[in-house]
C-alpha cells in the first residue's frame, strides 16, 4: 500500500509540474526534467519518512510530502523546474540518507568501510552549512553520553569525519569563533535571527505545537517519549537554537538550520498525533 502511496506522490509532482505554466520558459526539455524532479522529491520524502519514522501508514507518508512541501527550507526551488531544483532537491536527500546510514549501521561492525563512511562524513557536513554546527554538536553529545562504547560502535567514523567537515567550513571561511563576543553584536544578531524565524511557517508550527503538547499530561508523556526516541534530532533542535544569537556560520545558515530540524521534530510530533487519533480506529479495521 505505501509503494502506490509513493507513486502516487510521483505521478502528483509530475502532473502538477506539467499543468503548472514555467514563467520563462525551459531551459531542459521538460521530459527530462520533469521525472527527475518528481523522482528526487518523491526519494526525498521516502528517506525522511524512513529516517524518522513516518513510513508505517499511507497517511504518514502523505503528511511527510505535505510538511516537505510546504515547510522544507528551499522549497520554493522544488517547482523551478531547471538545475537549481535538482542541486536543491539532490542536497536536500544526502541528509537524511546520512543520518539513516548512521542510525542503520551504529551497532554494526563495517570495518571495510570506515574510510567510506569518514569521507561521506566529511563531504555531507562541508556541504551542508546550515545543519553542520547543531548536528555535531548533537554528535559530540552523544558520543560523549556513550563514551564507554563510542569507539566499538561502528558509526564513529562517520561522527568524526562530520566533525572534520565542520571545522573545514570554518576554516574554509576564515571565520573561526570568537572567544570573547561581542553582548551588543550577539543581541542584535538574536534579535535579527529570530524575527526571520517568526516569519517562517515551520517555526511558528513547532513552538505551538510543542506548547499545546506541554500543557497537557498526555502530551508532555508523548514529549518526552520523542524525546528518548529521537534524541539526535532533539538534540540538533535544540544546539540549532542555542547557535542563533552567535550564527557561526552565517544568518541565512542559522536560519535554515533551525528551520531543517523544526520540520523533523514537527513531523515526530504530528506522527505522535496521528497515531493517538487514528491510530485506535486503524487498528479496529485491521
Amino acid at each position: 500500500m505505501r509503494t502506490l502511496t509513493y507513486l502516487g506522490i510521483f505521478l502528483f509532482v509530475s502532473l502538477t509540474l506539467v499543468a503548472v505554466p514555467k514563467a520563462g520558459g525551459y531551459v531542459w526539455d521538460p521530459r527530462i526534467i520533469i521525472p527527475i524532479t518528481a523522482f528526487l522529491f518523491t526519494l526525498l520524502v521516502w528517506l525522511l519518512a524512513r529516517f524518522i519514522g513516518t513510513d508505517r501508514s499511507s497517511l504518514e507518508v502523505i503528511i511527510t510530502a505535505l510538511f516537505v512541501l510546504l515547510f522544507a527550507p528551499g522549497s520554493h526551488l522544488f517547482f523551478s523546474r531547471d538545475e537549481d531544483a535538482i542541486i536543491e532537491l539532490t542536497s536536500q536527500c544526502i541528509v537524511p540518507f546520512f543520518l539513516t546510514q548512521y542510525k542503520r549501521i551504529s551497532r554494526r561492525d563495517f570495518k571495510r568501510a570506515y574510510a567510506l563512511m569518514l569521507l561521506m562524513g566529511i563531504f555531507c557536513s562541508f556541504t551542508h552549512d546550515g545543519i553542520t554546527v547543531p548536528l555535531c554538536l548533537a554528535f559530540l553529545l552523544m558520543a560523549w553520553q556513550r563514551r564507554n562504547e563510542f569507539f566499538r560502535l561502528a558509526c564513529w567514523p562517520m561522527v568524526a569525519g562530520w566533525l572534520v567537515g565542520t571545522v573545514l567550513q570554518f576554516v574554509s571561511r576564515n571565520h573561526m569563533p570568537k572567544l570573547t563576543p561581542d553582548l551588543g553584536a550577539l543581541t542584535n544578531q538574536t534579535s535579527m535571527v529570530l524575527g526571520l524565524l517568526w516569519d517562517t511557517k515551520i517555526f511558528m508550527l513547532v513552538v505551538a505545537l510543542t506548547f499545546w503538547l506541554s500543557t497537557t499530561s498526555w502530551g508532555r508523556t508523548e514529549l518526552l517519549r520523542t524525546f528518548r526516541r529521537q534524541r539526535l534530532i532533539a538534540y540538533s533542535l535544540l544546539f540549532a537554537l542555542s547557535c542563533v544569537p552567535f550564527v557561526p556560520l552565517g544568518i541565512e545558515n542559522a536560519v535554515t538550520g533551525v528551520c531543517f530540524f523544526a520540520l523533523l521534530w514537527t513531523l515526530l510530533l504530528v506522527q505522535a498525533l496521528e497515531r493517538r487519533f487514528f491510530g485506535a480506529a486503524r487498528a479496529r479495521r485491521n
